[in-house]
């Protein structure tokens, strides 16, 4: 009887011991089959949504250039490993927009510059120091990170002129005018984003004079 007692716990320490290592197999199956997933998931959205290069100097070479959302007077200019970001003063190039609500002569450009850190030639994204990734998209535009509503249009037309305020016929503006809710919405948008590059900015300025007194 005790020999059949001892048997029988070997037993069922031996099947207790089997199911467990059958839960943990299959537990690391579906772990390995989400891992797979992921990457089948990233690589389609890489090689579907962006260009992607054969080197970083493919890359390089490609991106030189000027990209701009014209509509927003904003526009990305990369020389090398440098990229410049540059939102226009609106009221100083948009004709329509000065005559309506005035031409601001207080109003600069905002200039910001930054450093390309990487090329990242086989995700299709540029990195640098403190703008965030610059995604390439499969036309070979520019978004920052994942905003598709902002993307920089590759272009080769110079930057517009700048509006001789004595050439517009009401430079104070009209007091008419009424913003439909399409430009507000476009305005807002645009504050939003320069005053996320401000603060951008500032954090990265901030990062830089903590680094060199440690």
């Amino acid at each position: 009887m005790d020999q059949d007692r001892r048997d029988a716990a070997a037993w069922a320490k031996e099947w207790y011991i089997r199911q467990r290592n059958r839960k943990v197999l299959i537990v690391l199956g579906v772990l390995a089959s989400i891992a797979v997933i992921g990457y089948m998931i990233n690589f389609a959205i890489v090689h579907v949504e962006r260009t992607t290069f054969r080197s970083v100097e493919d890359m390089r070479k490609a991106m030189q250039g000027r990209y701009a959302i014209e509509r927003d007077y904003e526009d990305i200019v990369i020389e090398g490993d440098e990229i410049t970001l540059t939102y226009l003063a609106f009221s100083h190039y948009n004709r329509d927009y000065a005559e309506r609500y005035g031409y601001s002569y207080d109003e600069k450009d905002s200039v910001y510059e930054d450093h390309i850190v990487k090329w990242d030639y086989r995700n299709g994204v540029i990195k640098t120091q403190w703008m965030g990734d610059l995604i390439v998209d499969k036309d070979g535009n520019i978004r920052r990170g994942d905003n598709y509503y902002g993307t920089f249009f590759k272009t080769d037309k110079p930057r517009p002129e700048p509006i001789d305020p004595s050439t517009l016929k009401t430079p104070e503006g009209s007091i008419n005018a009424d913003i439909s809710a399409e430009e507000e919405e476009a305005f807002e948008e645009r504050e939003e984003s320069l005053e996320s590059t401000e603060d951008a900015a500032e954090d990265a300025v901030i990062e830089g004079e903590n680094d060199v007194q440690t």
